[in-house]
């Protein structure tokens, strides 16, 4: 599903569900303020997302996809 993240009133970070037996599930995260402030959208435990442990949205209308390769998570992706 689409999750839309407000980060008016300070950063934050979303935690992933695990990868791990979830292989083709799609979230995609949208960034929807216009501040500063920076939505950071995190791995589960060790879990990647194209080999990082996090990876932030920082623009107003920013967006990120990931799918579970049943192991990690890719970008399929990204504004």
């Amino acid at each position: 599903g689409t999750i839309t993240a407000d980060a008016t009133s300070g950063a934050f970070s979303i935690t992933l569900v695990t990868a791990v037996g979830n292989s083709g599930l799609v979230h995609t995260f949208k960034k929807i303020d216009s501040s500063a402030n920076i939505v950071t959208i995190d791995a589960n435990g060790s879990q990647t997302i194209d080999g990082a442990l996090t990876r932030g949205i920082p623009i107003q209308w920013g967006w990120l996809q990931v799918t579970s390769d049943g192991a990690n998570w890719i970008i399929t992706g990204q504004v």
